[in-house]
């Protein structure tokens, strides 16, 4: 009786692992559906070419940038991370931008380079909003 105690005893404990890691592999494989789903809500980036809007091709000629009321926030429902900045850097300058940690500084390089779009405002190259021409 007793071994036949200790041999369902260990036939359980096996069973029991493998459910554990069959739970283990099935909630990994949840997680995966989760993220497939948060990147396809994702709001889409523009398109690489706007041909109605596409900027000569001598663009831009001086690069100068200005920032006009510039407010940008990273989703809809979060707050403003920068607020009504406007400024102009001139063309074929170095241009150092310092300050504390989270004042925005990386924010501004994102904009510049439309990985984040400005909630209101403009960002204008040479005098051309960035907002309305493609990515390229």
């Amino acid at each position: 009786m007793a071994g036949l105690a200790v041999t369902y005893g260990l036939n359980l404990n096996g069973r029991l692992s493998r459910w554990i890691l069959s739970f283990c592999k099935l909630e990994n494989k949840i997680i995966s559906i989760e993220r497939i789903y948060q990147y396809s809500q994702i709001p889409s980036e523009a398109p690489p070419v706007i041909e109605e809007s596409r900027p000569p091709s001598s663009w831009p000629e001086n690069g100068t940038i200005q920032l006009i009321d510039m407010k940008v926030r990273y989703k809809e429902n979060l707050p403003l991370v920068l607020h009504g900045v406007s400024c102009t850097f001139p063309g074929g300058k170095k241009i150092g931008i310092v300050g504390r940690t989270g004042s925005g500084k990386s924010t501004l390089i994102q904009a510049l380079f439309r990985l984040v779009e400005p909630a209101t405002g403009r960002i204008l190259i040479d005098n051309i909003d960035i907002s309305g021409i493609g990515l390229h």
